[in-house]
């Protein structure tokens, strides 16, 4: 057996044991199919795949959730006559995303009523608590869709919670009277929009971090728009972030927040608005800022629509890393948004509704200037690599334990599966890739290298129990990395 090697040194006591992964920017870049879709199919109802959802458990597994859709369309809609169903399915990897469990079903649906919310379970939106075995999954359910809906027959919302890192699901609990509650009656439509959501990694309150979830939302006195809501207790009770009110020019669509490197929030939506085609794939920003992080009270900035130029319309995720700038070394934070590049968003065959050639935008953040607001959250944009030159659309993003960037992702659409006639696509390839941020970045940028501390003396036979101890990460996750910091008795050691 290969005789491991320890360094050893004497620290002040800590309880947490860490893992630090080395410069990962010449990892192995993976690209697998999770789930694949026919190829135009001779009838509307045979099943298809889209929305991608992805997110890290506490354990360090990977668990990727996706629609299973019978009828090709979203909740509500019709498919070959029918009302759409849709199952969640997942899949698991323990190995960072080299091999993945066979998928399985979150949920059976109803089949027998449309009344049920579990007639159809879809648009997942998924956390995982770092610090626990705890998942939370909402979605979209029900035989009514977004359009649809009203305060006295809504889309509704459910929920489901794994306390096993998401192998295994309880039955799920309709949380729609909770979640339409918070607008006292004035509520007619919420949508929590799909994919990750975000937890906070510097508010905790209680037993959890903070986390978000965004969605659209139309009332009867307030007009439409994109609303907030966060939760202490992981996701028992939730609050709406500011009030009732909208931020002043946000737009009514899918959101997904991210958490700023002093806390605040921003809010990135899908901004569909505009006459010319290119116009209509905008994203609309805008940040809360809190006058008090235990209460939730603050306020939003104006939003403000940056990376044009792209005909996208789709729903895509907002992801902060670490990155090091290679032009001078500097340590930065660095915005990235995987979405499509496509200019035109006729809805034909050729075009797809500009859901076409999915690639990465970056945006630097180098301090408060660059994310003080809408306008500031906006601008700067860099357009890099481009992931697929094939049919395209809704994306998730992850940040991984050895500093690569996950990418999920609806990708090699096909041609022909339209419920209307028009020939966009209404059924993708479900696609997981890893990539290291100077391949996105096209050189720009890599991940932060790691330094072994110092004052460290060599040792070749540390204490057993050291030696097989478990490994967390910076996030406080199980890593997966056999290099890593162990602190045992005021004692770090790098096991390599």
């Amino acid at each position: 057996m290969k005789t491991k090697r320890f360094l050893l040194a004497l620290v002040s006591v800590l309880t947490a044991a860490v893992s630090f992964a080395a410069d990962n920017d010449n990892e192995q870049e993976l690209t697998l199919t999770l789930w694949q879709s026919p190829d135009k199919p001779a009838v509307l109802t045979a099943p298809s795949h889209r929305i991608p959802a992805l997110v890290r458990c506490g354990d360090g597994s990977l668990l990727a959730v996706a629609d299973y859709r019978l009828h090709l369309s979203d909740i509500g809609g019709q498919g070959g006559g029918m009302t759409s169903q849709i199952e969640l399915r997942y899949r698991r990897s323990n190995d960072g995303g080299l091999t993945w469990t066979e998928q399985a079903t979150v949920c059976e649906r109803n089949t027998s009523s449309k009344s049920s919310w579990k007639w159809a379970m879809g648009d997942a939106s998924l956390v995982a608590d770092r610090e626990s075995g705890n998942v939370l999954m909402m979605c979209a359910a029900g035989s009514v869709g977004m359009g649809a809906s009203t305060a006295a027959n809504p889309i509704k919302i459910g929920c489901f919670r794994s306390t096993d890192y998401g192998q295994t699901w309880d039955e799920g609990t309709e949380i729609t009277s909770q979640i339409y509650g918070l607008y006292e009656g004035d509520a007619t439509a919420i949508f929590i929009t799909s994919g990750s959501l975000c937890q906070s990694k510097q508010i905790k309150i209680g037993d959890y971090y903070r986390i978000y979830a965004a969605y659209p939302v139309r009332t009867k006195t307030n007009g439409n728009g994109t609303g907030v809501i966060y939760s202490d207790d992981f996701g028992q009770t939730w609050t709406i972030l500011g009030d009732k009110t909208f931020a002043e020019g946000l737009v009514y669509e899918e959101g997904k927040v991210a958490e700023l490197p002093d806390g605040s929030v921003a809010l990135m939506v899908r901004d569909d608005s505009g006459a010319p085609s290119v116009e209509k794939g905008k994203k609309n920003f805008c940040r809360y800022i809190y006058n008090n992080v235990e209460t939730g009270e603050g306020q939003w900035t104006t939003a403000v629509s940056g990376i044009t130029g792209m005909a996208n319309a789709c729903n895509n995720t907002l992801l902060i890393v670490p990155a090091m700038r290679t032009a001078d070394n500097k340590e930065v934070s660095l915005a990235l948004v995987a979405l499509p590049f496509h200019t035109n968003n006729a809805r034909d065959a050729v075009n797809n509704y500009g859901r076409k050639d999915v690639g990465f935008v970056y945006k630097e953040i180098d301090g408060e200037d660059d994310y003080a607001d809408g306008q500031a959250l906006a601008q700067n944009w860099k357009k890099g690599m481009q992931v697929t030159d094939k049919f395209s659309a809704y994306t998730d993003l992850l940040a991984m334990e050895n500093q690569q960037v996950a990418l999920l992702a609806e990708d090699n659409g096909k041609q022909g599966r339209s419920l209307d006639g028009n020939n966009e696509c209404e059924a993708y390839d479900i696609i997981f890739r890893t990539l290291n941020l100077s391949t996105i970045t096209n050189g720009e940028y890599t991940a932060i290298p790691a330094e072994e501390p110092d004052g460290i003396s060599e040792a070749e036979q540390p204490d057993t129990a050291i030696a097989t101890s478990t490994c967390y990460d910076i996030s406080g996750r199980m890593a997966t990395s056999n290099t890593c910091i162990l602190i045992s008795n005021g004692k770090k050691t790098i096991r390599k």
